[in-house]
């Protein structure tokens, strides 16, 4: 037979009431060994207040195995409450009022109480009507002087199976809808991290955790996506800088080349002016030299003539005939030099076409080769581009797969669900029916036993007045148990629940003036917390000051500098291409080296 929630809590709270009393001689005095459960289970780290009437007398927080234990010293009365934050509360009354210190000695008795706490739900209109369940006392032992024992309230026995019912069935539904809730958040939380579709994945896992904040796995899952997208905007960054460095490269190499064909012309226009200039100059010399033998050729003619007119005849013809030998000569080493000139024009000519040619040839071969480097660059992007979206297709089928399998799953558990709740509810209210039937017959007999004897009459009217006592002294009990909670509450920062707590004790005794100033006290804490509160992630994770990375990126040395002031913190960067460029930013926008400097060095 499968036990349903509801029947387990059956199940519990009667052994809790056959095992709420127990002696052993193992143990000397009043002592307790409580065990605080959730859904049946031990829950470890339940805070237990046992209070006297002088305050806090001690506290106590459940091991692994959820449980605790305390020997009461004697003529007290305690207030033992246990809570955990998340979870409803359970307060139990334990008396030793009437145990003298000498009965104490000799005294033995163990009690061993089960206090089931159940996950508060969200919604604050079950919240209340579960406090209003749980604001009384869900057991209470006492000292029973003429059997000399420690017995346990009937009443509260009786009343702790239907109270523990109630809270099962208010938590239970509400449970339920939280769970749909937390399930249906996770389901979309991890289709959209298939999709890798990261912002609606965020979302959906802080409705879970708003459904469930105790869950630790749509935490863990908003850390893993904060890293992924840190590690997408670290690549892409990457990529960007790559793309940059190769088109800065490129870019260079085109200036180099030209440089280079400026520079070759540069020197090919300086020879041709250079050779222009010696042609000229030689021509130059050859005419001086001609127009000075012509003038030492007259010279001497006039000096033959006038030495010797009779040679003349003679000594002219001797003359014209030498005049035109000097004169073919000249000629003749003329020509030879025009042909020695116009030979070295050629030859200037034809090596300056061949630097232009191999110049040509180089930058074609430069082009040739930045044309095929780009192209092999396209064509590998081309093909990661067509593998990332074949992967990101398949990634969304897979996604839409599982959520047709999560819907359909989802499907089947409310199916089930729902014929687990029709069949619980009829369990239930078997079980009420039970109940209520034997609580009459015990009722019945109780009333018999009091028309009995005048006697049995007498002894109801003295558990009367005691029972009014010890409301006076409950009330007395849950207020210094409310205003002991609120100030443990305090001291670990849990302000919520602290003023919870003082609001509490101010509902039972409201001419009371400690409350109200404790509420104002937590009022002033709250508001000072919400003031000391980051405002960014970089004032959290770093310290006051500045704060300095190196990293490279590519080819580039990228400097971070984080400025954290007050609350605030600012991320610097700056930016140093491997081709000298230098960029500076302030939270990812561009800014001025001055500025960089000003806001970052000044303050180290």
């Amino acid at each position: 037979m499968t036990i349903t929630p509801i029947y387990k809590l059956y199940i519990l709270a009667i052994s809790a009431i056959f095992c709420l009393l127990f002696t052993s001689n193992s143990f000397a005095q009043a002592r307790i060994e409580g065990t605080v459960t959730h859904n049946g289970k031990p829950l470890s780290g339940a805070d237990v207040l046992i209070i006297n009437s002088a305050g806090v007398e001690k506290a106590f927080t459940t091991n692994s195995a959820g449980a605790y234990s305390f020997n009461f010293p004697p003529n007290e009365e305690y207030d033992i409450a246990i809570s955990k934050v998340g979870f409803t509360e359970f307060q139990i009354i334990y008396s030793t009022m009437g145990l003298t210190g000498d009965e104490a000695k000799k005294f033995k008795s163990l009690s061993k109480p089960v206090s089931e706490l159940f996950e508060l739900p969200s919604d604050q209109s079950t919240i209340s009507k579960l406090n209003a369940i749980l604001s009384k006392p869900l057991l209470s032992y006492y000292f029973n002087s003429e059997e000399k024992i420690m017995d346990s309230d009937e009443i509260l026995e009786q009343s702790l199976s239907e109270s523990l019912s109630k809270v099962a069935k208010l938590v239970g539904t509400q449970s339920s809808t939280i769970e749909s809730n937390y399930k249906n958040a996770v389901a979309k939380g991890d289709a959209a991290m298939l999709s890798k579709n990261y912002e609606v994945a965020k979302g959906a896992y802080n409705e879970a955790i708003s459904a469930k904040p105790n869950e630790q796995y749509p935490k863990s899952k908003l850390v893993e996506i904060d890293k992924l997208i840190g590690d997408a905007e670290a690549k892409g960054k990457a990529d960007a800088a790559e793309k940059e460095r190769l088109a800065k490269e490129k870019e260079l190499a085109a200036l180099a080349a030209k440089e280079k064909a400026e520079k070759d012309k540069a020197l090919a226009d300086a020879a041709a002016k250079e050779k222009a200039e010696k042609d000229k100059a030689l021509a130059a010399a050859n005419a001086s030299k001609a127009a000075a033998d012509q003038v030492e050729k007259d010279r001497l003619a006039k000096e033959k003539a006038d030495a010797a007119k009779a040679l003349a005849a003679a000594a002219e013809a001797d003359r014209l005939a030498k005049e035109k030998e000097k004169t073919d000569a000249l000629a003749k080493a003329k020509s030879e030099q025009d042909k020695a000139a116009t030979e070295q024009a050629a030859k200037l000519a034809a090596e300056q076409a061949e630097k232009d040619k191999v110049a040509k040839e180089k930058a074609a071969a430069t082009k040739a080769l930045a044309d095929a480097a780009e192209a092999d660059r396209l064509a590998k992007e081309k093909e990661k581009s067509d593998a990332l979206a074949k992967a990101k297709a398949e990634q969304d089928k897979v996604a839409a797969d599982q959520a047709a399998k999560l819907v359909a799953e989802q499907a089947e558990k409310d199916r089930i669900a729902k014929e687990k709740a029709l069949a619980e509810k009829a369990l239930a209210d078997k079980a009420e029916t039970d109940r209520l039937a034997k609580e009459k017959e015990k009722m019945d007999a109780i009333a018999k036993a009091k028309a009995d004897t005048d006697k049995a009459a007498a002894e109801l009217a003295e558990k009367d007045r005691i029972a009014k006592e010890a409301e006076v002294k409950a009330l007395q009990a849950k207020y210094l148990t409310s205003i002991a909670k609120g100030d443990s509450c305090v001291k670990v920062k849990n302000y919520e629940l602290a003023k919870s707590s003082y609001l509490n004790a101010a509902s039972l005794k409201p001419k009371e003036e400690t409350p109200a100033a404790k509420i104002k006290e937590v009022d002033a804490l709250i508001e000072k917390e919400k003031q000391s509160q980051y405002t960014n992630e970089l004032a959290k994770k770093y310290p006051q000051g500045v704060t300095e990375e190196i990293s490279k990126e590519g080819n580039a040395k990228i400097t971070k500098r984080i400025v954290v002031k007050g609350n605030t913190g600012d991320l610097y960067i700056k930016k140093e291409t491997s081709f000298g460029a230098v960029y500076y930013f302030k939270n990812e926008a561009t800014i001025t080296e001055a500025e960089f400097v000003k806001n970052t060095e000044g303050k180290k």
